[in-house]
C-alpha cells in the first residue's frame, strides 16, 4: 500500500504543477490579447509540445512577447517530459 501512495503523490504533484504552469501562461497570453480560448490552446499546446496549427501559430510568432511566453512553454514542457523519462 505504501509502494502505491509514493507513486501516486509525485505524480499528481506533477499533474498539479503543469496545470498551474499551463493557467499562468494562458493568463499572461490572455493579457497580450489573445482571446482565452486560443491562449489556452496554445499554451497546451506549447508545453505539451503538440496541436500547433499555422494561422494561430503566426499570431504567436510575430508578437514577441508571444513568443516569449511560448519558449519559456517549451522549455518547462521538455524538462518535464524529460523526469518522467529519468
Amino acid at each position: 500500500m505504501i509502494g502505491g501512495i509514493a507513486l501516486i503523490v509525485p505524480t499528481l504533484a506533477i499533474i498539479a504543477v503543469s496545470a498551474l504552469i499551463v493557467k499562468i501562461a494562458t493568463i499572461a497570453l490572455t493579457m497580450t490579447g489573445m482571446d482565452s480560448k486560443g491562449a489556452r490552446f496554445q499554451a497546451l499546446s506549447a508545453f505539451t509540445g503538440t496541436g500547433f496549427t499555422t494561422k494561430d501559430a503566426e499570431s504567436v510568432v510575430k508578437h514577441d512577447m508571444r513568443r516569449r511566453i511560448i519558449m519559456v512553454l517549451m522549455v518547462l514542457g521538455n524538462a518535464r517530459s524529460e523526469e518522467h523519462t529519468s
